[in-house]
């Protein structure tokens, strides 16, 4: 049989062709705030016709660079990229892709700034200077000064795909940039992968310390932006939400109206990324005013309220910051004239109403001297919510260390009983007012907890047993939570509660019950701590459905729980697909009457 020819490399002319001719088009993909699933960007994405010679956009760009002439086909892609973002919404920003050997060209901030003159309505604060990567190359001179001569001209930079490849710590450290772009490799699956969600926290962690933004790229299923809105992070975009498309396409409301719907089928869905106080509960109502307000009429505004103790400061949809009572009343006289906008503190803090005591009181201690009085802003979209002062947050976390463990379980970091308590509170409230809360209403419950666990920690140490029970949380998220949008607790020890919409906790818990067992044949049941035998481990499974049409307080469900549990030993009657009884069990409550109070 002959070899199937290969297309030759594509040539320096044709190159020169499409670069010359500007045979280049634009697609655009937006991205949401996660806040409140309004399309606040776009990045613009370069598209080649097949007829040129070129299969892709990266066959494109990896010509250029083999020919040196990225500097000449980017200047065709910015160009056609400006120009289409002339007439957005002022508030929307444009995602601009540059390699970093342009970016760090002398001649990029003038080609920057002349190409943005030539289209009327964009203007430096709404382009983000996104730098992408051809090559493991790191050492570009002059890229950190580039940064900030670009940075000091109203652009912002940000790092594509950051933690792959060469967009990593140290080009990170040298670019220090304004959004981070996590590469599409930690969403791929992210909804089952725990190592991938302690590596997105650690982003968030330090994206919230160092006043960054975070986009999850790449996302191309609903559970896996249920699970970046989990985590805490503000910006998505990808297929799910929406595929690239024309300037037209993408700003026509209909197109628009879809992606919302999109993230509106999980934003209901979410649970919040923190169970303790956050700062929605804190916050107190503050004065917003306009940065081209005069200082002369902003003092004016503080002076008729003597409860303000100073005003935030909104630049249209960006918050440019903080200005106190006591300066802004001190400049009146001398700088009446000036815009409040030139008065603000840099460096102001902005938080989700989401953001947990601990994680404000980190930024806190990032506020130096001078500025450590002013308060945290509090932001949904580009909505201000409200501020926090620093000694509120002490209040609350002398508060919560009071509280202590009883929000979340320490073994798996899993909601614990009190907050259990608030959701089936929440769930029985809900069943006495139908169709008020949607897909929120859960009509089911379920108890698992492990049979012989006492035993195995007695044969194999506390150390192990806390692991089967960590390993045993993940596997009820993979299976149980994720696929059906379930809450779970863990209540202590080997046991677990779990809530679900109508008839959709059964087939996930037999689904889990396969699952467990099939791990279980890989656990010891001997060789441990003395030579103490452990008999194999199963599941028990209480299953309830309906119950919180039958109950009247979360003490009532418990009460139902033990009654189950005491049936348990002579009701176990779940048998696997092929006929034969498993190891874990299944005990479904039926009954439709209400509790009978003891005595």
């Amino acid at each position: 049989m002959g070899q199937t020819p290969t297309n030759p490399a594509p040539s320096r002319e044709q190159l020169l062709g499409v670069i010359s001719s500007r045979r280049v088009s634009v697609a655009f993909q937006p991205i949401l705030d996660l806040n409140d699933g309004m399309i606040v960007a776009y990045e613009a994405l370069t598209r080649i016709d097949a007829a040129t010679g070129f299969a892709n956009p990266a066959q494109l760009f990896e010509a250029a660079a083999k020919h040196g002439l990225l500097w000449e086909l980017e200047a065709v892609t910015r160009a056609a990229s400006i120009e289409a973002a002339a007439s957005w919404p002022s508030d929307t920003r444009l995602f601009l892709n540059t390699t970093p050997s342009v970016f760090a060209d002398a001649r990029f901030p003038g080609a920057l700034r002349e190409s943005i003159g030539r289209a009327s309505g964009v203007l430096p604060q709404r382009v983000v200077l996104e730098i992408t990567e051809l090559s493991d190359e790191q050492d570009f001179p002059g890229l950190a000064e580039q940064v900030r001569r670009l940075r000091d001209m109203g652009f912002d930079a940000a790092i594509d795909d950051a933690g792959a490849g060469a967009s990593g710590l140290n080009r990170m450290m040298i670019i220090r940039p304004t959004w981070i772009k996590l590469d599409r490799e930690f969403v791929r699956g992210i909804d089952t992968d725990r190592y991938k969600q302690n590596l997105v926290r650690f982003f968030v962690h330090f994206a919230r310390l160092s006043g960054v933004s975070v986009i999850a790229e790449g996302v191309e299923h609903k559970s896996e932006l249920a699970m970046v809105i989990d985590l805490g992070v503000r910006y998505a975009q990808g297929f799910y939400l929406g595929h690239p498309g024309s300037r037209e396409q993408t700003t026509d409301p209909r197109f628009v109206s879809t992606v919302r719907g999109r993230w509106a089928e999980v934003d209901a869905e979410a649970a919040p990324a923190n169970d303790s106080a956050t700062l929605a509960k804190l916050c107190r109502p503050v004065l917003t005013l306009d940065a081209d307000l005069t200082v002369a009429h902003a003092a004016a505004a503080l002076r008729a309220d003597e409860t303000l103790a100073g005003a935030v400061v909104r630049d249209g949809r960006r918050i440019g910051g903080w200005v106190s009572r006591q300066s802004l009343l001190d400049r009146a006289g001398e700088t009446a004239g000036v815009r409040i906008g030139d008065s603000v503190t840099e460096g102001t803090y902005q938080l989700p109403p989401s953001a947990s005591v601990q994680e404000a009181l980190e930024l806190a201690c990032l506020l130096d001297e001078d500025t450590i009085a002013d308060p945290l802003i509090v932001t949904s979209g580009a909505s201000v919510i409200g501020i926090v002062r620093v000694r509120d947050l002490l209040r609350a976390a002398a508060r919560e260390g009071r509280l202590g463990q009883s929000w979340r379980a320490p073994v798996t970091g899993l909601p614990a009983r009190t907050r259990a308590d608030q959701q089936v509170a929440a769930m029985i409230r809900m069943a006495r007012e139908p169709g008020t809360a949607g897909d929120a209403a859960h009509s089911d419950a379920a108890f698992v907890d492990l049979r012989a666990f006492a035993s195995y920690n007695a044969a194999f140490g506390y150390e192990l047993g806390d692991r089967l029970i960590r390993s045993l949380s993940d596997l009820i998220n993979s299976t149980v939570v994720s696929p059906i949008g379930a809450f779970v607790a863990h209540l202590g020890e080997d046991r677990f509660l779990l809530t679900g919409a109508a008839g959709k906790l059964g087939p996930r818990l037999a689904a889990l019950m396969d699952a467990f067992d099939q791990q279980a044949t890989l656990l010891p049941t001997s060789g441990g701590l003395g030579g103490v035998p452990c008999p194999p481990m199963s599941l028990r499974v209480l299953l309830l459905p309906g119950v919180f049409t039958r109950i009247a307080q979360p003490r009532d469900l418990y009460r139902r729980e033990q009654q189950l549990r005491a049936a348990s030993g002579s009701r176990s009657h779940r048998t696997s697909a092929q006929g034969g009884a498993t190891g874990s069990t299944m005990v479904t409550d039926w009954r439709r009457d209400g509790l009978r109070r003891a005595g």
